[in-house]
């Protein structure tokens, strides 16, 4: 049986289709490189709302990981150390850990809260200076 035009119409279909399933899967791999952890001036933040996040984290947190987020009782959520461990990492995995042992007193936070919360100390990796003005209001 020799291809006519409709074989090679159904190939250039087939290509065609073949082309947006690649260009759709690149699309959802970048929109979903936010999620994992990034530090750096102008690197994204993951979702959730930092301004709710410091919020929470000047409610609670501060107390044991230090108002620039340095470390005291608890350890940096910022510097070196802490971007060594959490470079490259999912941010849920992150906000998981927060939700689940944080505060150490009552653990069991919500995950939007979480999510909040790790939005807040990327934001405040990537943009130190932003928050600084903030607190000065305080």
């Amino acid at each position: 049986m020799e291809p006519g035009v409709g074989g090679i119409v159904n190939k250039h279909w087939l290509a065609a289709l073949a082309c947006c399933i690649i260009v759709i899967a690149a699309s959802t791999a970048s929109a979903q490189s936010p999620e994992l952890l990034d530090f750096g001036p102008g690197k994204p933040v993951p979702p959730g709302d930092p301004v709710m996040g410091k919020y929470m984290f000047t409610a609670v947190c501060w107390a044991c990981h230090n108002a620039d987020l340095s470390g005291f009782k608890g350890p940096p959520l910022t510097g070196p150390s802490f971007y060594k461990i959490w470079q490259g990492r999912q941010a849920s995995a992150l906000a998981g850990l927060i939700r689940g042992t944080m505060p150490k007193d009552d653990p069991g936070m919500s995950e939007r809260a979480a999510r909040d919360l790790v939005a807040y100390i990327v934001t405040y990796a990537n943009n130190p200076e932003s928050l600084k003005a903030d607190r000065a209001g305080q």
